[in-house]
């Protein structure tokens, strides 16, 4: 069985680490003075205070392994582009109605539409964005998947003929004919 490789990682830090036992034994002595230790209390908290106030700086939600959160939302900004560019020439072409859906605005900034042609429109555009976004492959190919089953009809079937007689196939294409 073949080993799977390692996801790709962005590094945490700019070189190796330069831990060693005096440094370690330096630490240990900084630890054993309370005025120390009251430092360090306070740097966690106002650190704590400070992600509570701008929780998006401290995580790592919507940036994939092996890549920089600015390049990660230049990248969503571009996919965001695309999406509204999308909706519109959908529209154009009459795929979806071309008009603007009443809805409300939520305490967190997101608008939901209160028509279901709206969420619908709302979902294909979600959809498109993680579709050409930068996602994981298989994150893109689901949203594609949705993509393109909204917006491309499928191809007709022909239904294969299981006949056991000559006489059966006989019958069937008079029932056409008629």
């Amino acid at each position: 069985m073949a080993s799977k490789k390692p996801r790709k990682k962005s590094r945490r830090t700019k070189g190796a680490s330069r831990a060693t036992a005096a440094t370690s034994a330096r630490l240990k002595e900084l630890w054993a003075k309370p005025e120390f230790r009251e430092k360090m209390k306070q740097r966690d908290q106002a650190r704590i205070a400070v992600a509570k106030r701008n929780p998006a700086k401290f995580y790592r939600c919507g940036v994939p392994d092996g890549m920089r959160r600015p390049d990660a939302e230049r990248l969503w900004a571009r996919a965001n582009e695309l999406a509204d560019l999308f909706i519109q020439f959908l529209k154009e072409k009459g795929d979806i109605p071309d008009k603007r859906h009443a809805g409300t605005l939520t305490e967190d900034g997101i608008f939901v539409p209160e028509t279901d042609e709206g969420k619908a429109e709302l979902a294909l555009r979600e959809a498109f964005v993680l579709a050409v976004g930068p996602s994981s492959p298989r994150v893109k190919a689901r949203a594609i998947n949705i993509v393109l089953t909204f917006t491309t009809p499928r191809p007709a079937r022909k239904a294969a003929l299981m006949l056991d007689r000559p006489e059966d196939l006989l019958d069937a294409i008079i029932n056409d004919a008629d």
